[in-house]
């Protein structure tokens, strides 16, 4: 029978910008004492950093990786497990609860968690591929480009301070995040929820859309959902056969439930709407 190790591991976020909450999965650390592993790994790929976070100065991210990086050997040689083959397991876990204790600063970590690998290093390798490397290509980090690309439309034209990001909705209940909401005398009266419809599947296409659908149903029913709505959205190309028809048969959906739906780069009607 294999023996299964219980690891804990955490992601490492990389948030420059304290203010604005965003963030970008950038790496792995690994706790695995009964195999002698502690292990972690960041991302190398300075672009993909600087293609997210577009105004930022690659050599800040540069210097947060690097002391980070010297504060993650340090505890390594610490825990060296010389020629046995286990770590001290008490010691261990004390400088890994000390690591990833929530910290205000460029280079923090999301919840710990546990995990069971028959070979820890294959593991470690799988969680770093899953949340790093794959993170830079899912809808989710799709819809932050688009969030970051209307949160600058909203900038330029000095509208920033209008809109904040907020959680509408009932605790108790049901409620969701929209990232730019616009009060009035203390109601929701306006908000834009930027929505990536590109997927290669066409059948994920249609779902994403229909979740959102049933979010702004859910809102109206419960009465939070402010006045008007914008979603400028990301779809397929046009000539995309199968694709483009989700698209246009859940944004068609979306519309008819008085929610205005525009192509994301129509800057001037994202403008229009947010002033208006």
């Amino acid at each position: 029978m294999i023996n299964k190790y219980a690891c804990q591991y955490a992601i490492v976020r990389f948030l420059p910008y304290l203010e604005t909450g965003e963030f970008a999965n950038v790496g792995i650390v690994m706790l695995c004492p009964d195999a002698g592993l502690f292990e972690f790994r960041l991302l190398r790929h300075i672009r993909r950093i600087t293609s997210f976070f577009e105004e930022l100065d690659a050599g800040i991210y540069r210097r947060a990786a690097n002391d980070f990086k010297q504060e993650l050997k340090r505890i390594r040689n610490w825990l060296d497990p010389k020629q046995e083959n286990r770590i001290n397991t008490d010691l261990a876990r004390h400088l890994f609860a000390e690591l990833t204790r929530p910290r205000e600063a460029m280079m923090r970590f999301d919840a710990v968690r546990v995990v069971l690998a028959d070979d820890p290093v294959q593991k470690f390798d799988e969680l770093f591929g899953h949340y790093v490397e794959r993170n830079f290509a899912t809808k989710a980090y799709q819809e932050q480009l688009l969030e970051k690309n209307v949160r600058r439309i909203l900038t330029d034209a000095k509208l920033d301070k209008q809109y904040r990001p907020e959680t509408l909705g009932d605790a108790a209940t049901y409620h969701t995040r929209l990232p730019f909401v616009h009060r009035e005398n203390g109601r929701a009266v306006k908000a834009i929820k930027p929505l990536h419809l590109a997927h290669e599947d066409p059948a994920q296409i249609y779902d994403h859309g229909w979740a959102w659908l049933g979010k702004v149903e859910k809102l109206r029913a419960l009465k939070l959902l402010p006045d008007r709505i914008l979603f400028p959205v990301q779809g397929p190309a046009e000539n995309d056969g199968r694709r483009f028809e989700m698209f246009q048969e859940i944004t068609q959906k979306i519309a008819a439930n008085d929610v205005v739906v525009i192509p994301d780069q129509q800057t001037q009607k994202i403008i229009e709407f947010a002033q208006d």
